[in-house]
């Protein structure tokens, strides 16, 4: 019975480790409450369920850390309407003005490992500029993927296996 109890969790662990993959993409949209070009992408994204599909971390421009996060995202980018609201940041994307991100948003982050919120202290200003594309986006070093997660379960079912053998070993004496 300890042995198929053993089993069944030495089965079930790589899908749980695989299952942290579906994990929603994560993404942040700096916006000003008396903005109607915000007002508009925010509209867009709930009439089309973005906010149901993506991790959207709305930041408000009027909150003096969001604004000088927005400007650090500018910055890195070396984005010509930096600190200008509505904007996106997501992987290795800026995108900034309502319709540039009604039209390319779900198509770029689809397109991205957006697995974690980015940190403009972490991305380079030199590789944010080799790349540019339109719509005011760039693709600096993305984000890799975390194996983690992987590593710790494969380690725990070698585990897991060694005491099974060694408890069988010990019960054949």
């Amino acid at each position: 019975m300890k042995l198929k109890f053993i089993v069944i969790i030495f089965l079930l662990m790589p899908i749980i480790a695989l299952a942290q993959g579906d994990a929603k993409k994560k993404a942040y949209f700096f916006y000003g409450d008396q903005c109607l070009h915000c007002h508009k992408v925010d509209d867009y994204f709930k009439a089309n369920g973005v906010y149901d599909k993506y991790d959207i971390t709305k930041l408000e421009f009027g909150n003096p850390f969001n604004a000088r996060l927005l400007l650090k995202f500018g910055d890195v980018y070396n984005d010509p309407d930096k600190g200008a609201v509505p904007a996106m940041a997501f992987a290795d994307k800026f995108i900034v003005g309502d319709q540039p991100i009604i039209d390319n948003f779900a198509r770029e982050i689809d397109a991205a490992d957006a697995s974690i919120l980015p940190d403009p202290d972490k991305i380079s200003q030199n590789t944010a500029t080799e790349n540019p594309t339109s719509s005011n986006t760039s693709a600096p070093a993305g984000n890799k993927k975390n194996y983690f997660p992987v590593i710790i379960v494969a380690l725990i079912a070698i585990g897991g296996a060694t005491l099974v053998y060694v408890n069988r070993k010990k019960s054949d004496k």
